[in-house]
């Protein structure tokens, strides 16, 4: 699958986006193998147990709460974390959302730490750290050769390529898409960390 038609859409969103974009970002999307999964079960399978609440907030009350911002495209559920904890890829966590699912995961953070994550059938499969396809690691790297030869001529090229390939390559495995537009809502959350 060819990835560099949703790149320039993410170029942009980086580009025209806010500031702290270039700072860090978590996306993740999960998408059930079938039907779509309900805002509820998503912040169960989040927490690991219970129901958790699901709230209405917008992204600096988000960053506030340490809470994650839930959206829904398709059958895609959008996972967005923006206050620098990333909480998603935590231990259990993706096992969890991917349980009857595919999950595509793309963060980067201030300290330069980055990742791009696909997990399937209760586990992670294949985590390319630093978004750079040298430093994959994984059981399934197979189930991600395409990703990583998309990722590879992106590596020497200037920012924002890198990311805007990250992020291109969530929408084409899962149909869910960001928009600048999207962080100037409130959205669904749920609270991950303890309300400050």
């Amino acid at each position: 699958m060819a990835f560099q038609g949703l790149t320039e859409h993410y170029e942009n969103f980086m580009q025209e986006g806010s500031d702290w974009l270039s700072v860090g970002l978590a996306w993740t999307a999960v998408l059930p193998v079938e039907g779509r999964l309900s805002l509820s079960e998503v912040a169960t399978r989040l927490i690991g147990d219970g129901q958790p609440p699901v709230i209405e907030l917008d992204s600096e009350e988000a960053y506030e709460a340490d809470a994650v911002l839930l959206g829904q495209m398709g059958n895609s559920t959008m996972i967005v974390e923006t206050f620098g904890n990333n909480y998603v890829w935590e231990s259990g966590v993706l096992d969890r959302l991917s349980v009857n699912a595919q999950v595509w995961h793309v963060s980067w953070e201030v300290t330069g730490n980055s990742r791009l994550i696909h997990a399937a059938r209760g586990r992670v499969l294949a985590e390319v750290q630093h978004l750079n396809p040298a430093d994959a690691v994984g059981e399934d790297l197979a189930a991600v050769e395409a990703e990583l030869a998309a990722l590879g001529p992106t590596i020497s090229a200037p920012w924002p390529a890198t990311q805007a390939m990250a992020l291109a390559i969530v929408e084409a495995r899962t149909g869910a898409r960001l928009e600048s537009d999207w962080f100037d809502r409130s959205h669904p959350a749920v609270i991950v960390g303890d309300p400050a």
